[in-house]
């Protein structure tokens, strides 16, 4: 399929923004001179409100709205013209000009439209009308943060919605969960942008409208198996009614890092090193005693501060029939990793059309990532002898590494990214239309289409070249590498919905047909710059070193493999929404799905939910009170069924095909013979996981509405959870996936925001806390445990288990117990010396806790859980005048850190590079230290998977403090401008916590919770940036 390749770049270059913006100035004044009218439109207590649209009554296209101080602007306006002024939550107010050249306006409050709207599955409803549990972030409030995606700056915004950014990577991702841990596999919520399933990570933050978050499953069962997992709804700006609109958004952040790995010298090293060997009873190695040649930091190479630049453009406007938005955005992040620069971009247009009964919508995103990936290990750079020095002439690459056969010969990174090169470049397209037409009074049918297609192309390209003393295969022979994938997803919905009132009772019914195709398709090929002869790997031939394709050694060794997959999902649902009276409240609906992962007999399931609401202070009896603005009260229950914790044929059996022996070759006569194999059984009983969910709260106003708050509690059990069940090695297949857990959450949430202002000093401050309790309630047996990713290769080091009674993937650990200072506190502690036979002075003591005298997996205790129990926010704003400031904190508690690095950068139990604090490891004369002695092999291990390197992960950080300045309207008349805003943020500046590691903001599967393996370093920034409005 042919791509289209876009250039984005000269909508970047300020002289093209300018000159767009004059050309629309331009645009506004060619019409004829006649009256400036301009005013203030404010609330009966005297307070500007900002944002009030100002249109000519009969022509929606020509207007303006009012800026950050209230105050408007209107020309060409004739006499006799009417001036329609109108704001969310007030009534709109129409005055007749009559030469009259200012006009001040107050609005009056409209208990009706008061209310805001809040996007909800398929359509909206007003925010006293919701009975479930919907949290909402506002276009304002995202304009407090820097970010390229929009879902991190959903951080602390919402209770109940947790978001980790567990790396510093350029265009890494965050992890969101809500309400906690509810499947074995993937935890992410369904996003939702304006009505279609799509990804939000292509979304330019400052093209968002609002975010609502559907955190029960009565307000997320409509959409199914996909909502398992709760779902972010994201609706991006429209064009709205008045003259075409310029915004021009921009920032530029300096970003240092936050904290990174204090390694030793030289000298540190080689003393290090000394203790080492000689506790071990080992000789010397000749560096120990070597003069010191080199003392390279080498993370001072490797790690520097880095620029990101973000620009973004969006013109917009509408006319009585006609609505549209064109937004463009470019990203591009320096890593501070060297040779980790990454860059995005994005186009997106919004189109809607209305005439009589007929409405037709649509839109286009168009956006690609373009990531250089770094091509050393970070783990080897941080491990690697500063004895090594960086250059080396007398080698035939330049660089140097150790020649010296006693010192650990990790490869040098300098060298691997100058002559290693690799790239990845992701694009994404998503088209969706969707027509409407009204069949009667409040009936409508609705026809949605859309398709979103992310292909994703990586390239490597290795010379031939040497960066250790042992040549690593690779770097001898020169690689290439080419990986192509493709994955599409079609969906096809079909709506009819019917909205009436009769009397006291309205209702609002929606009936709908879904169905979802999404193939998958990948290759990958690999090209090795050697050849066989006779047995024996010689080079092969290289074309030319510029001629980088995966033809690039000729008569080199060539492997390839290939997938293709395709997945569907076939869905009716009903909703029904009562209301009598505008009072009582109820919501109905049920969802039937059909996922082809599951066999023919299993293939569906029915999810039915319900919610209840009572809004009390509509009652009779609560009239005359004067202490709620609002009270309503909210029930609801429902279902919600699961299945993506398996691929796509998780019911049946896959073969496959190769010559190697892991995928069936074997070798006959002395050739490897292409061979099959299936190691999967098949279970055609595989069933639906099913999230059981109930949610009781309570939403309020007080003071007048000054003080709104929400708070929920909520229960939930998702049962036939799918896990693998053990069998045993003889078995010669994989372990099965069966249906046999259960998890139980629950939690606290809890919303408060209040809001004043004194003469023109504003203030709004807003809170956030929430709890979440996870429980494993059922295994297949009460026995059963279901451990984590062990830490060291993979199948070592293993801290994390999954049992009933506790949280999933909590924390089971040997007890360390302090270091023993002398021989007589060891043969007290190990009478026998079977306990810890390679114990000595300065090693760690460790628990025996059934007292059998030997230590083993009986004798791990439950030491917490990596989940936090419970995260906190607040939120500070304040406006006097031009001036605005935020201040933005966030906070977690009850969880534990297990610091996954410690092991080995404070192992001193083999040759590498450490941490500086092991200069304080224990010794005879140093005894006041938790650092055990150093020891080569670790005889007494020292360095198991213990409470030694487990710690208390709560902290709260100083996430945003920003200052921004808008220009006043006389600056802005003169400029021409509608607005101009400038800001200053410092993100990520400040973090109390007691934990010792790079960071505490630690995320990871639902089976290995809280493991800190962070090895890319995060970073504080200092921001500034420019919002210009034409």
């Amino acid at each position: 399929m042919k791509q289209i390749q876009i250039n984005f770049n000269y909508l970047f270059r300020a002289k093209h923004v300018m000159l767009l913006a004059f050309l629309f100035l331009g645009m506004f004044n060619t019409f004829g001179q006649t009256i400036i009218v301009k005013g203030t439109v404010s609330d009966k207590s005297n307070n500007p409100i900002p944002g009030v649209a100002i249109t000519t009554k009969g022509n929606a296209t020509k207007g303006t709205e009012t800026d950050f101080n209230g105050n408007f602007s209107i020309t060409n306006v004739k006499s006799g013209t009417s001036l329609v002024f109108s704001y969310l939550g007030y009534k709109s107010k129409e005055v007749v000009v009559n030469n009259q050249t200012v006009i001040n306006v107050v609005l009056e409050e409209d208990s009706q439209s008061l209310d805001e709207i809040v996007v909800v599955g398929y359509g909206t409803q007003k925010r006293s009308d919701v009975t479930g549990a919907v949290g909402q972030v506002k276009a304002e409030e995202l304009n407090k943060v820097a970010v390229s995606d929009a879902t991190e700056a959903l951080q602390g915004r919402v209770a109940g919605v947790t978001v980790v950014k567990s790396s510093g990577s350029p265009g890494s991702g965050v992890d969101i969960k809500i309400r906690g841990v509810g499947t074995n596999g993937n935890n992410q919520p369904l996003y939702i942008v304006d009505g279609v399933q799509a990804s939000s990570y292509f979304i330019d933050p400052n093209n968002i409208e609002s975010i609502e978050i559907l955190k029960d499953v009565s307000s997320a069962a409509i959409y199914g198996t996909r909502a398992a997992n709760g779902v972010v709804i994201i609706t991006t700006k429209k064009g709205k009614s008045g003259a075409p609109k310029v915004e021009f958004d921009s920032y530029v952040s300096f970003n240092s890092i936050r904290k990174s790995y204090n390694l030793l010298d030289a000298e540190g090293y080689k003393s290090v090193h000394k203790q080492m060997f000689e506790n071990a009873g080992s000789a010397l190695p000749s560096f120990v005693t070597a003069p010191t040649a080199a003392n390279t930091n080498w993370l001072d190479q490797i790690l520097n501060d880095a620029v990101q630049t973000n620009y973004s453009i969006r013109v917009s406007g509408a006319s009585d029939n006609v609505n549209y938005s064109l937004a463009a955005n470019k990203v591009s992040e320096e890593g501070i990793v060297l040779g980790s620069d990454f860059g995005k971009k994005s186009l997106n247009l919004n189109l809607g059309f209305t005439k009589g009964k007929f409405s037709l919508n649509g839109g286009v995103t168009y956006a690609e990532t373009n990531r250089e990936g770094y091509k050393f290990s970070l783990r080897d750079a941080y491990h690697i002898s500063p004895l090594i020095p960086i250059y080396d002439t007398n080698n035939t690459s330049g660089y140097g590494y150790a020649t010296d056969a006693s010192i650990p010969d990790q490869a040098n990174p300098l060298a691997i990214n100058n002559f290693v090169e690799g790239t990845t470049k992701l694009q994404y397209n998503l088209f969706n239309v969707s027509m409407g037409y009204e069949l009667l009074d409040g009936l409508n049918a609705k026809l949605n289409v859309s398709q979103a297609t992310t292909n994703n192309y990586s390239f490597g390209f290795s010379k031939r070249f040497q960066a250790q003393r042992i040549v690593e295969s690779t770097h001898e022979f020169g690689q290439v590498t080419e990986y192509n994938s493709q994955f599409k997803r079609t969906q096809t919905e079909a709506l009819l919905t019917y909205k009436k009132e009769i009397g006291n009772h309205a209702f609002d019914i929606l009936l709908g047909y879904s169905k979802i195709y999404e193939p998958f398709r990948e290759t990958n090929a690999v090209a090795d710059g050697y050849k066989t002869v006779e047995g024996n790997q010689v080079l092969a031939d290289l074309i030319d070193p510029n001629f980088k394709t995966i033809n690039a050694f000729g008569d080199g060794t060539r492997t390839s493999t290939g997938t293709n997959a395709e997945y569907a999902l076939a869905s009716q649902f009903a909703r029904v929404n009562y209301s009598f009276k505008d009072r009582y409240l109820f919501q109905a609906s049920v969802r039937r799905d059909g996922s082809s992962k599951f066999g023919s007999n299993k293939r569906y399931g029915t999810f039915p939910a319900f919610a209840l609401g009572w809004k009390v202070t509509e009652e009779g009896f609560m009239k005359d009170q004067d202490i709620f603005s609002s009270l309503k009260l909210r029930f609801s229950w429902g279902q919600a069924g699961n299945d993506s914790s398996l691929n796509y044929y998780g019911y049946s059996p896959l073969i496959e095909v190769g010559k190697d022996y892991n995928n069936g070759g074997y070798v006959f006569g002395g050739t490897p013979t292409r061979g099959a194999i299936s190691r999967d059984l098949n279970n055609p009983n595989l069933r639906w996981e099913t999230n059981t969910s109930s949610n009781l709260g309570i939403d309020f106003t007080v003071l007048d509405r000054r003080l709104s708050g929400s708070a929920n509690y909520y229960s939930s059990l998702t049962s036939d959870l799918l896990f693998r069940r053990q069998v045993a090695p003889s078995a010669g297949i994989n372990n099965p996936i069966v249906n046999i857990g259960e998890f139980r959450n629950s939690g606290i949430e809890l919303e408060l925001g209040y809001s004043d202002s004194v003469n023109e000093f504003k203030y709004k401050v807003n809170a956030a806390f929430s709890t979440t309790k996870n429980e494993v309630t059922s295994l297949s047996n009460a026995d059963q445990e279901v451990s984590g990713v062990g830490l060291k290769y993979g199948s070592d080091h293993y801290v994390n288990s999954t049992r009933i009674g506790y949280e999933a993937g909590a924390f089971f650990l040997t007890e360390a117990a302090g270091i023993f200072q002398s021989q007589a506190e060891i043969t007290t502690h190990d009478p026998t010396g079977t306990l810890q036979p390679g114990a000595k002075p300065g090693d760690i003591r460790f628990v025996d806790q059934n007292n059998d005298g030997a230590l083993d997996s009986d004798d791990l205790i439950y030491a917490g859980t990596g989940l936090p129990k419970y995260e906190y926010s607040l939120n500070f704003n304040f406006e006097y005048k031009g001036f605005d400031t935020t201040v933005f904190l966030q906070g977690v508690g009850g969880n534990e850190i297990y610091d996954g690095n410690a092991f080995e950068m404070q192992g001193i139990d083999a040759p590498r590079n450490f941490t500086s604090n092991v200069l304080n490891a224990w010794t005879p004369t140093n005894t006041d230290t938790n650092i055990p002695r150093a020891v080569l092999g670790d005889p007494n291990q020292n360095n198991r998977a213990s409470t030694r390197f487990l710690h208390d992960g709560g902290y709260l950080r100083v996430k945003t403090i920003q200052l921004g300045y808008t220009l006043s309207d006389e600056v802005l008349e003169k400029l021409k401008v509608d607005n101009l805003r400038i800001y200053v943020t410092g993100q990520n500046l400040f973090t109390a916590t007691s934990y010792n590691g790079l960071d505490p903001e630690v995320g990871g599967s639902v089976l290995s919770q809280g493991i800190d393996r962070t090895l890319y370093p995060k970073y504080k920034s200092v921001i500034v940036g420019l919002q210009l409005k034409f």
